[in-house]
């Protein structure tokens, strides 16, 4: 049940009681955003989500990351068009301190001039990474081309022209005039008192003043284009990345709940219309989706697109003509009435987590003015008819769209053709007709339950675990894992892959298959409810999949394009290289896509006896957690298991790896980039070694706004926008590295500055302080980790199936807190060997491996970038 209460000077502050978990989520939500600022400060909304946590009156710099993470909890923020939310999520005992963090966050900012250069360098360095993403860039050019002239065709981050100009005295000027009693509301979710919470809301937010609200940049409700307009980016990437978009209202108009329901219709997933049309039926994209963007003032429907080059033309004729032809035959009852099951699920789904509650709240008070608003549009939702639907998507059809789109360098559009086939309307054609509770482990004969029963929310989240994975792919069959998990699900015995997607969607429930390095199985999602729906479903999947040939043929040139475009990022680009120089040949060196030759050799049959070897009996762990009964789902998930082979191929035995013997150096030539891609890393234990503990920590240490990465190379010398420890804890052999993404100028200083972090943390230990920050927020992360069922069930699952323990999570405390700051130093020293690290670099122009070398041992400074052959 939801809380409002006002405070004496009118901020509004509303409480959610939820004692499910130890945890409580605090929510200030400012109700302004990008949308209220003006050409000149473009950007400064985000500014000061980046500044307000960078020291208040009494807390200095660095201060309140590390209060937050050594009570264990996480602090973040975010802007967006209409609002700025500071939020922190931590453990219920620490609310108090929580709510102290934000409230002094959102009144007392100090705004230190030097402080304010050096976060200015790291926006700069942030929107360098998003001119560097294409989906970024197609996305940031529809805006623009969209809403021309408004604060909505404007980046939330703004231009690096704009935030240049921001100090610290337009930063306190605009603090001032926006950041008052009547643009603050308050949200807290969770472990809490209502009364207490109350109270100390009253005592920490009471001295803040009403001040007049600020005007609000004047925006058209509505945007019509006199003609359909056309943008367009290269890149260097494989495939085109295609955004198309017609106007849309704004949220509080009566058109959006059928506006709404028809773009999920069309868009959702696999089983929405467009998907089935444009991917599995017509063949001529590698993804689509469609989803409705509404904001206070405005919005559009916009259809997202990838396609191949050849295909982009073909791609568009074909989705006009669909549109067209939906428009003139009209949406069903049945087509729509899965949506409204699927959208309900979603509402259930979001109160999972004390913060995702939270969210939601603030989302609909800020957008609504009333925090249940989200139950009346659903309710609107619910009631929509396909007639209204129609309706919406006749009128759509009348605007004229804008596309936005990124193409791989070199290759030409014809913006005349493209605009033609927007303004054509294809001919009409006949229309076509408890806080604690309990774990434990069950088994029956050869299957293995792990269950967590819970009653809050009337889900029920499973995991149905094989051992097998990639790890067991023969070198002329890398990918067939891959694409067992794209196909297992598109059909069965008595199910073909539209039946599936329509029987889920309307029971809101899902059924997926992964397929892991080491395991391999099926994950479930439905309401306690529908289990005598899903079962049948579950059961055809588990035991008779067919593997079609059209099915399989899709999915296997979806992903023979991914493997072409996989190299598109400049930060996965790093992050291949560096794994294959690290492993080596072991399989955790290469890709889990596959190769193109190997993928494209692939046949159904190979599928066949993939999914034959490894899913049968022997060691299944069947890993449950929701509310449900148990003695019923045991017995009847047993009689489904059962009938399975009682075992199957033997699995590959462990390959273990030794350090290199000196420093290893990948470098890759990528253009243009804005910024460099920087990772370092290590070989470390695997996954039963009790050292990984101490890395744990180490990686707790060095993580976080709080932690040593983010403080010394992001904060003081304002390096790169992103930084971060990487640890994986593999079966056989684990890794430990720093991440870092900085503009090219900056790459020997970066190189270096990780290096000097890694020495810390090998020559002294940390101070008592560190640790105990360390610890709480490795705890803290656990804890918030273990919110939602299926992260539970998957974590229970895989500790029982490696041989760990279903409870092993439950004992990870102790484990956590039994560790010293000499373990962790000396541990790090054992893995951390400064002259045997693997540094993989992507860079916008060729260097020397000398270069990287001396960049690592700091001897940089004396070098120049010559242009000579590549490392890798």
């Amino acid at each position: 049940m939801i809380e409002r209460y006002t405070l004496k000077n009118g901020i509004p502050v509303f409480v959610v009681e939820n004692h499910a978990a130890p945890v409580v989520s605090v929510q200030a939500w400012i109700g302004r955003g990008s949308a209220y600022e003006t050409d000149k400060v473009a950007g400064i909304s985000h500014f000061l989500e980046h500044s307000l946590f960078k020291g208040t009156k009494k807390r200095k710099v660095g201060e309140i990351a590390l209060e937050v993470e050594s009570c264990g909890g996480e602090i973040n923020a975010f802007t967006s068009f209409e609002e700025t939310v500071y939020y922190t999520t931590l453990g219920s005992r620490y609310f108090e301190k929580g709510l102290d963090i934000i409230c002094d966050a959102i009144q007392n900012p100090t705004f230190d001039s030097e402080e304010m250069l050096r976060e200015r360098e790291v926006i700069l360095e942030e929107i360098k990474r998003s001119q560097d993403s294409p989906y970024r860039t197609v996305s940031h050019n529809l805006w623009k081309t969209f809403f021309p002239g408004s604060p909505y065709g404007r980046p939330v981050l703004g231009f690096d022209t704009t935030v240049k100009k921001i100090d610290h005295k337009v930063l306190k000027q605009y603090f001032a005039q926006h950041y008052h009693a009547g643009s603050i509301s308050l949200f807290l979710v969770g472990d809490i008192n209502t009364k207490e919470a109350l109270a100390l809301a009253q005592k920490k937010l009471g001295g803040i003043k009403k001040k007049k609200n600020a005007s609000i940049p004047k925006v058209p409700n509505y945007f019509s284009a006199k003609k359909p307009q056309v943008v367009t980016a290269e890149r260097d990437i494989k495939e085109c990345a295609i955004q198309l978009a017609w106007p849309a209202p704004a949220l509080s108009d009566s058109q959006i709940p059928p506006l709404d329901v028809l773009c999920t219709t069309l868009g959702q997933g696999e089983s929405g219309l467009l998907y089935q049309h444009m991917v599995k039926d017509m063949k001529l994209a590698l993804d689509v989706n469609m989803g409705l963007v509404a904001t206070a003032r405005c919005g559009m429907a916009a259809i997202g697109l990838q396609v191949t080059p050849e295909n982009f033309e073909p791609a568009l004729k074909e989705l006009k003509a669909f549109l067209h032809r939906l428009s003139s035959r009209g949406l069903s009852e049945t087509e729509i009435e899965r949506v409204k099951s699927s959208l309900e699920a979603e509402v259930i789904a979001g109160k999972e987590t004390v913060e995702g509650y939270a969210r939601r709240l603030g989302y609909y008070f800020i957008q609504f003015g009333d925090p249940n608003a989200e139950q009346k549009y659903l309710d609107s939702i619910m009631a929509v008819h396909p007639s209204e639907c129609d309706s919406a998507l006749k009128k759509m059809l009348l605007e004229k769209p804008v596309l936005s789109a990124v193409h791989p360098v070199g290759y030409k559009i014809d913006t005349k053709s493209i605009t033609d086939i927007l303004n054509s309307v294809p001919k009409k054609e006949a229309a076509v007709k408890s806080k604690s509770p309990e774990i434990c482990l069950t088994k029956k004969s050869s299957v293995r339950f792990v269950e967590k029963w819970m009653n809050h929310l009337p889900v029920v989240s499973v995991k149905i675990i094989f051992p097998g994975g990639s790890r067991e792919e023969s070198s002329d069959k890398l990918g067939v894992g891959n694409l067992l998990q794209r196909v297992w699900t598109s059909g069965t015995r008595h199910y073909h892959s539209k039946q599936i997607a329509y029987v889920l969607d309307s029971l809101g429930a899902s059924i997926s298959a992964y397929v892991g390095r080491h395991t391999m199985g099926l994950s479930l999602e439905f309401l306690s409810k529908q289990w005598p729906s899903v079962k049948p479903l579950l059961t055809d999947i588990l035991l008779n999949p067919t593997f079609p040939e059209d099915e399989f043929e899709i999915e296997k040139n979806i992903l023979l394009q991914d493997i072409r475009s996989e190299r598109d990022m400049p930060a996965q680009v790093c992050q291949l290289n560096f794994a294959k120089a690290l492993y080596g040949d072991h399989p955790y060196g290469r890709s889990g896509l596959g190769t193109l030759e190997t993928v494209s050799s692939l046949k159904t049959q190979d599928l066949r006896k993939f999914y034959e070897s490894y899913i049968h009996q022997a060691g299944v762990v069947v890993s449950t957690v929701g509310s449900f009964d148990k003695s019923r789902w045991e017995t009847e998930i047993s009689e489904i298991i059962h009938r399975l082979p009682s075992g199957g191929a033997k699995l590959a035995q462990p390959r273990s790896l030794t350090p290199a013997r000196e420093l290893a150096v990948v470098c890759e030539t990528k253009q243009p980039l804005h910024q460099s891609q920087i990772l370092v890393g290590f070989l470390g234990p695997d996954l039963k070694n009790e050292d990984r503990f101490a890395l744990k920590l180490l990686h707790s240490c060095l993580a976080g706004q709080g932690g040593r990465l983010f403080l010394e190379l992001r904060d003081r010398q304002s390096l790169a926008y992103s930084v971060a420890p990487l640890q994986s804890d593999n079966v056989e052999t684990g890794m430990f590295g720093v991440y870092i993404g900085c503009s090219p100028e900056k790459l020997p200083v970066a190189i270096h500055g990780i290096r000097k972090e890694l020495e810390r943390t090998v020559e002294s230990a940390m101070s008592q302080k560190e640790l105990a920050r360390a610890k709480q927020y490795l705890l803290g992360r656990i804890a918030l980790d273990m919110q939602r069922f299926s992260s539970q069930a998957m974590m229970f699952g895989l500790d029982e199936m490696y041989g760990l323990g279903f409870d092993f999570s439950l004992k990870l405390a102790d484990k956590i807190k039994s560790i010293s700051a000499e373990d962790i130093r000396r541990i790090a020293e054992k893995y951390l060997m400064l002259d045997k690290a693997v540094l993989s670099i992507v860079h916008n122009q060729e260097m020397e491996e000398a270069f990287i070398r001396h960049a690592w041992e700091g001897k940089a400074s004396t070098l120049t970038h010559s242009k000579v052959r590549k490392s890798f």
